[in-house]
């Protein structure tokens, strides 16, 4: 009687981490899938931010604070989200234009899916705003990034300044 106790025990307790694995597999499985939308909106904060040829404190807040509270982007390490933001500005200031094609093209990536435009257009606005001086550079950024995603820049402007 007694073995049959411990083996029940010991298969709770099996049941419980194989749960918590699958858990973790499931977690991991879904970064992995959005690593290409991490990489996409990490570019556009990158591009936005850097819109007017420097990346203010403002900005920068503005930036770990959406990688921290938007939800799309809450299921990534943000350690990760912050290396590969610096590791872009870093290029923008260093290739200018030739990282500024490939960022926008990382951005492309994601254009006929419309949540996911949105929401990097949403934290695109969000860095853009952040100082309270929107600059002609930013506007003309935030459009560039909407042209690539199909997504009209006024009416995505308007959206998420009612946010």
């Amino acid at each position: 009687m007694r073995a049959g106790v411990f083996f029940c025990r010991g298969l709770r307790s099996h049941i419980r981490m194989e749960r918590s694995l699958l858990d973790k597999l499931a977690a991991e499985i879904h970064r992995y899938q959005n690593k290409d939308f991490l990489k996409a909106a990490m570019a556009v904060c990158a591009l936005s931010a850097n819109a007017d040829d420097e990346v203010s404190l403002s900005e920068r807040y503005s930036i770990d604070h959406a990688i921290a509270n938007e939800p799309a982007l809450r299921v990534f390490d943000a350690s990760k989200a912050i290396k590969i933001l610096d590791e872009y500005i870093f290029a923008l200031r260093q290739e200018g234009d030739r990282a500024k094609q490939v960022l926008y093209n990382k951005v492309s990536r994601m254009a006929g899916d419309y949540k996911r435009s949105r929401t990097l257009m949403r934290v695109a606005y969000l860095v853009i705003t952040a100082d309270h001086e929107v600059r002609d550079e930013e506007k003309r950024e935030f459009a560039h990034l909407c042209a690539l995603l199909d997504l009209e820049p006024g009416q995505v402007w308007k959206e998420s300044a009612l946010e």
